[in-house]
């Protein structure tokens, strides 16, 4: 799929570009996604950005990005690491798998997959908005969750059944909501609704 128009009119920052090229040749795939994406369709600079990188292990991809900046382990085992550079704020991760374990948005088991295939790896995030990706060098673009289209139109959707096993998504979803003018799907409502249950296992500073 070709890069929407409200995309083609920005300019990534050389950084991002710099370390998708870098991965490139180091025989990776860099990918742009989640938030920053989302951004850019919304015609605003992200915050921060967040990359997702395939085909390449955590120890090379580390290497890479110390040749760029500082960088932070904010999640080792989980294959994620924060480059500074520049002025900006580069957030780089692998793909990842998660099984549900307890009770609780910590329950999970996470297995860093380098060879997962972009869809899948996209399935695991939370609304359809979040899960668009940008090729940086070549422009290519996934939507395979018709998030650009909910965009436009206003609505809020989750992306699969796994949204139940994380109630801090309920959270996530009024902020959403709220930060873009969203409104919830049906089912996705009455999928919020229904994790009430587990509303009490949320620690007051994630709710605050």
């Amino acid at each position: 799929m070709t890069c929407p128009t409200e995309i083609q009119r920005q300019t990534l920052p050389k950084p991002l570009q710099q370390l998708c090229q870098s991965i490139q040749q180091a025989g990776g795939q860099a990918w742009l996604v989640g938030g920053s994406v989302r951004d850019l369709c919304l015609q605003q600079q992200p915050y921060d950005w967040d990359v997702e990188v395939y085909g390449i292990a955590h120890e090379a991809l580390t290497r890479i990005a110390r040749t760029l900046g500082r960088t932070i382990h904010v999640g080792k085992q989980f294959g994620v690491l924060k480059l500074q550079t520049q002025g900006i704020d580069i957030d780089v991760a692998l793909p990842r798998k998660e099984v549900k374990t307890s009770v609780g948005h910590r329950g999970f088991a996470v297995t860093p997959d380098i060879h997962l295939a972009p869809h899948i790896a996209a399935s695991r995030r939370d609304f359809s908005i979040n899960t668009m990706m940008l090729e940086p060098l070549s422009g290519a673009f996934l939507d395979t969750f018709h998030g650009l289209s909910d965009l436009k139109h206003g609505i809020l959707r989750h992306v699969s059944p796994a949204f139940a096993e994380d109630p801090l998504r309920v959270l996530r979803a009024m902020q959403f909501a709220a930060r873009f003018k969203l409104t919830l799907a049906d089912d996705t409502a009455n999928l919020c609704r229904s994790l009430r249950q587990e509303a009490e296992t949320l620690p007051a500073s994630r709710i605050w």
